[in-house]
C-alpha cells in the first residue's frame, strides 16, 4: 500500500512538473519571434570617460577629438544636458572644470566607475531588443549609443543619430547617493541597470509614435501607454512582466489578481473618459500607489490595464505591430478588443 502511495506521489509530481513547464513555455512563446538571422552587435561608447579627459593633456586636441568623434551629441551634451557653454566659447574649459569638480558629479563618477566597470549585460540586452526592433521594422535606423553623466538630471536622451544613457540615473535602488538626493522609494525601482535597455527602446518608440489625442482623456492615456508596454513586451519577450512594468513581483501579482476589480472601479466611477489632468495622473503617473485602489496597489495601474486592452485587441484582430503603433483611434482599439477582464 505504501509503495503504491509513493508511486502516486511521484507520478503527481512529474505531471505537475510537465504542467508548469507547459504553462511557462506557453507564456514565453507569446511574443517570441525568430531573430537568429538578424546580424547586429550593439556597442556602448563611453562618452562619459572621454568627456572627463578634456581638461587632461592638450585641451584643444581633446576638444577636437570630442567634436570629431561625437559630432552633434557633443554640443547637445554641452548646451542641453549639462547646460554649459559651447566648446567654441573662450570660457569653455572653466565651465567643464566647474562641472567635473561639482560634488554631486564627483560622487556620481565614483559610483558609475564601480557599477559600470563591465557593461556586457547591458550591451546584450540592447542587442537583443534592437534585433527585435529590426525584426518588426527591417528599415529602422539604429542610432549610436553613448553613455554620459549629467548630475542625475537625465536618464535617456534621443537625437537623430544618437541615444545617450545617463549612467548616474541607473546606479541601483540601494545606492546611497539616491538617499542623499531624497529620491522617493517608488522611483528607485526604475533606477537600476536592468532598466536601461527598456528605457532606451521606450525612448525610441515615444519619439517614433508621440502621443496625440483630440480628447486627451483617461482612456486615451491608458491605451497609449499600454500600447507602449505591448511594444516593450515584443522587444523583450524573455523579460519578466514585472521588469517591463517596473514593478516588484508583489505589485505585478496585485495587478493580475485585481484586474477585474480595478477595471470595474474605473467604469462604475465614470472615470474612463475623464479629461481631468489630476485624475489621469493618478492612474498613469509615477507615484507610491494608485490612489483609487488604495495603498497596497502599485502605481501606473492604468497603464497596465491599457496593456491588457491592447493585448486583447491584438489577440482578437489580425493586426501587425506597426499597424497597432500607427493607430490613433484609441476608442476603436477598446471597441475591437472585446476586453473583458473576467475572461482575458
Amino acid at each position: 500500500m505504501k509503495k503504491k502511495y509513493y508511486i502516486l506521489i511521484i507520478v503527481s509530481i512529474i505531471l505537475l512538473g510537465f504542467l508548469l513547464f507547459y504553462i511557462f513555455c506557453k507564456k514565453k512563446k507569446e511574443f517570441e519571434v525568430d531573430i537568429s538571422k538578424i546580424n547586429l552587435n550593439i556597442e556602448i561608447e563611453r562618452f562619459d570617460k572621454d568627456f572627463e579627459n578634456i581638461p587632461k593633456g592638450d585641451f584643444y586636441s581633446q576638444v577636437e577629438f570630442m567634436e570629431n568623434r561625437y559630432e552633434e551629441f557633443f554640443e547637445i551634451y554641452n548646451y542641453d544636458i549639462i547646460a554649459i557653454v559651447g566648446s567654441d566659447n573662450s570660457a569653455y574649459l572653466s565651465y567643464v572644470n566647474t562641472f567635473l569638480n561639482d560634488f554631486s558629479v564627483v560622487q556620481a563618477r565614483k559610483h558609475v566607475d564601480k557599477e559600470f566597470a563591465n557593461m556586457d549585460d547591458i550591451t546584450e540586452d540592447l542587442t537583443y531588443g534592437f534585433k527585435h526592433l529590426l525584426y518588426y521594422y527591417p528599415n529602422a535606423y539604429i542610432p549610436r549609443i553613448v553613455s554620459f553623466i549629467a548630475g542625475f538630471n537625465q536618464s535617456v536622451v534621443l537625437t537623430d543619430n544618437y541615444i545617450g544613457i545617463g549612467l548616474d540615473k541607473y546606479l541601483g535602488k540601494d545606492c546611497e547617493l539616491y538617499d542623499m538626493l531624497e529620491i522617493p522609494e517608488f522611483s528607485k525601482i526604475e533606477m537600476s541597470r536592468e532598466q536601461i535597455a527598456l528605457d532606451v527602446l521606450a525612448a525610441w518608440v515615444e519619439a517614433e509614435y508621440p502621443f496625440y489625442s483630440d480628447s486627451e482623456n483617461l482612456l486615451d492615456n491608458m491605451i497609449y501607454n499600454g500600447r507602449k508596454l505591448y511594444f516593450l513586451y515584443s522587444m523583450f519577450p524573455n523579460f519578466e512582466p514585472e521588469r517591463i512594468n517596473k514593478y516588484t513581483k508583489e505589485q505585478m501579482d496585485f495587478c493580475e489578481k485585481f484586474e477585474r476589480e480595478m477595471w470595474t472601479s474605473i467604469i462604475e466611477n465614470k472615470l474612463l473618459f475623464s479629461s481631468d489632468a489630476l485624475t489621469i495622473k493618478k492612474f498613469v503617473g509615477s507615484a507610491p500607489f494608485t490612489y483609487q485602489f488604495g495603498q497596497d496597489s502599485p502605481p501606473r495601474t492604468g497603464n497596465w490595464l491599457g496593456f491588457r486592452i491592447v493585448h486583447s485587441y491584438m489577440k482578437n484582430n489580425d493586426i501587425e505591430l506597426d499597424e497597432l503603433m500607427e493607430e490613433l483611434d484609441f476608442q476603436k482599439i477598446l471597441n475591437l478588443s472585446k476586453y473583458n477582464p473576467k475572461y482575458n
